[in-house]
This record gives structure tokens, sequence and C-alpha cells, in this order.
């Protein structure tokens, strides 16, 4: 995104929710997009830092509850969360950035190749939302990225279910690359949940018996709409018989 105009940073949720009233404004949290290179533009940066909402913590229904401006490298240092998580933190974004790149930004972001997102899928998250226009809400991960999070509002929070056996499955060009489909599941008292990467504009939760039912994915020069089908059945596959499925 290009370099902010303006700058303002609310003491409070109730101001941060004002600022944003204006379309020019976007809300800043870690700067990994916004601000990201040197085009000047008329956007108005709202800076969300002083909002004390980084906090990470267990809820009394067994949940995580992680506050929106937490980073990924607080996600990785978590012991609230499985290793599962932790480790995809790790994976999402290099040490740099990692310290940097918030889950608030991770679920506006909504990047179709973040197996860390499709992850969080998995584990039943739910987004905490505030809007000026409405009272504070919760909402489905998997609806809002279907949606985008609304004009004006603000993710606060993203809570997940920690608990379950957990397995991932994914393919590139090389071990090394962002991987062209990935599979991440989720086991808990005989009920699974699968995710992927790399087969819609963001990740999906999808049938286990049938994981290609519904999807259309885009082909470009790593894989075509077949391969990237062929793969999500694959993938789905290996990850269910990982969890004794």
């Amino acid at each position: 995104m290009p370099l902010v105009a303006e700058y303002h940073r609310p003491a409070s949720l109730d101001e941060a929710l004002e600022l944003l009233g204006s379309p020019r404004r976007v809300a800043l949290a870690g700067g990994t997009m916004l601000n990201a290179d040197r085009e000047p533009s008329d956007l108005e940066a709202v800076d969300l830092q002083a909002l004390g909402l980084d906090t990470i913590a267990a809820t009394d229904a067994g949940r995580v509850r992680i506050g929106a401006t937490a980073t990924l490298d607080a996600v990785r240092r978590c012991e609230l969360l499985g290793d599962s998580l932790r480790d995809l933190a790790r994976a999402e974004q290099p040490s740099t950035l990692r310290t940097l790149a918030t889950v608030g930004g991770l679920v506006a972001k909504a990047s179709s190749e973040s197996l860390l997102l499709a992850a969080l899928l998995a584990h039943d998250a739910q987004v905490e939302l505030v809007g000026s226009s409405a009272a504070a809400a919760e909402s489905g991960l998997a609806g809002l990225l279907a949606t985008g999070v609304p004009r004006g509002s603000l993710v606060t929070a993203v809570t997940v279910d920690p608990s379950g056996r957990t397995a991932t499955a994914r393919t590139g060009r090389t071990p090394a690359d962002v991987p062209i489909v990935a599979a991440y599941g989720r086991r808990i008292e005989g009920f699974a949940a699968v995710a992927l990467t790399g087969v819609a504009d963001h990740p999906v939760l999808v049938d286990v018996g049938d994981p290609t039912s519904g999807l259309n994915p885009a082909g470009d020069f790593r894989g075509s709409r077949e391969y990237r089908l062929h793969l999500a059945g694959t993938l789905t596959a290996r990850v269910m018989q990982e969890l004794h499925l």
C-alpha cells in the first residue's frame, strides 16, 4: 500500500472508530502492508497501538483470546496455543516482519496462501468486531473472510479453540516455497475440520468427504485449476489419514 499522508494515534476505541468513519483513513497495526512503499497518496493512518489490543489470554470457556494487535511472534511464543499453531506463526513471515505483523492484519489481508489463517479456521476461530454503527459483535472467521471486514469496523480480537489433534500437508515447487496448495486438519472427539489454502481468494473450510465440492481455483504459472483441485483432494486425504479418520 502507498505512503500515507497523515497520521493519527487515538487513545480509545471510540476515537479510533470516529476517525475510521472517513474513507481516506485506514487502520495501522504492524505496518507490514500499510506504508510499505513510497508512493504518495491521500490516505491517513489510524495507529491502533495505544488501544491495548495486544493481550493473549485464556477464557473461561477454554478458548484462547488473541488481541488484534498481538504480533505473530507473540503467537509463536504463546504457550496457551498448541505447537502446530505456534509453528505456523513462526513460518508465516520472516523474523524481521513477524515481530511487526499482527493477527488483526492477518485477518484483514485474508491471503489465500496463509496456512496460519487456514489453521485458525480449523480451530473454530471467532472474530470480535466493533463498529461505529453497531454494538460489539462476534463473527465466524469463515464468513468474515468471504465478505471482508465491514468499512468503519475494527477487528479487536480472534478467539480459537486450541484443543485437538492436528495435521498439515502441503505441496510446493520446492520445500522452501510458499505451498501451491496446503491443508490443515484438526480432529476433536471424532469430528474433523480441514481448511485449504491456494484454492480460493482466501483460505476455506472444506467438506472432508468431498473436499473439491464448490471449489473453482484460478490457475497460474505454479499450477492449473485442475492441478489445484487434484491437490485439494490428495492433501485432504493425507491429513485425514494422519488424523486416523
